[in-house]
């Protein structure tokens, strides 16, 4: 596509995949954000002799997980991710996409292979109707949700990246779009 092409208007897909992208990138601030407030208040509450706020150590350990999970997959969408390139700017021009390219691949591979065990374990400990016994009592298959959800998340996201090196011309989800 020529500098004078203009862009095509986003599809619904690409909307809806950088409204994805970005709520889990606004989820994680806001988890982290309400870790921050609560573990202050916490704090406070006891400094002023008033007491703990019941669950605050086991809910701030789910929320920064969670905060952590829901990250992942904004961070690779916008590019933002902590890498190594030696290699890869060491090498000519189509060697370094083909590498990169391989690098989508592996790293989709990879969010495949944890969503997949992640899946069996928690389809087994709902099999086997396992229960969290802490501050807070629930089944413990729920832990592994929303790991689950962004695993599947960053397999689309390597995918797309890989897809935008081996197609340049058809950037399925480009995030310049959106």
């Amino acid at each position: 596509m020529s500098a004078s092409t203009p862009k095509p208007a986003p599809t619904t897909l690409q909307r809806g995949y950088h409204i994805v992208m970005q709520a889990c990138g606004l989820s994680a601030g806001i988890l982290i954000a309400l870790v921050s407030v609560v573990i202050t208040a916490n704090v406070l509450s006891r400094n002023l002799g008033v007491g703990s706020i019941y669950g605050t150590i086991e809910g701030s350990e789910y929320a920064i997980a969670a905060a952590t999970f829901l990250a992942a997959p904004w961070v690779l969408y916008q590019g933002a991710h902590v890498r190594v390139d030696l290699l890869q700017n060491a090498l000519p021009e189509r060697h370094r996409r083909r590498l990169e390219m391989l690098i989508n691949l592996f790293g989709a591979v990879i969010c495949v292979l944890f969503g997949h065990f992640l899946l069996a374990v928690a389809g087994d400990y709902l099999a086997k109707g396992t229960l969290v016994f802490k501050s807070f009592v629930f089944p413990e298959w729920w832990t592994f949700i929303l790991p689950v959800f962004c695993f599947a998340l960053l397999t689309i996201e390597f995918l797309r990246r890989f897809w935008r090196l081996m197609f340049p011309a058809r950037c399925f989800l480009d995030k310049g779009d959106a």
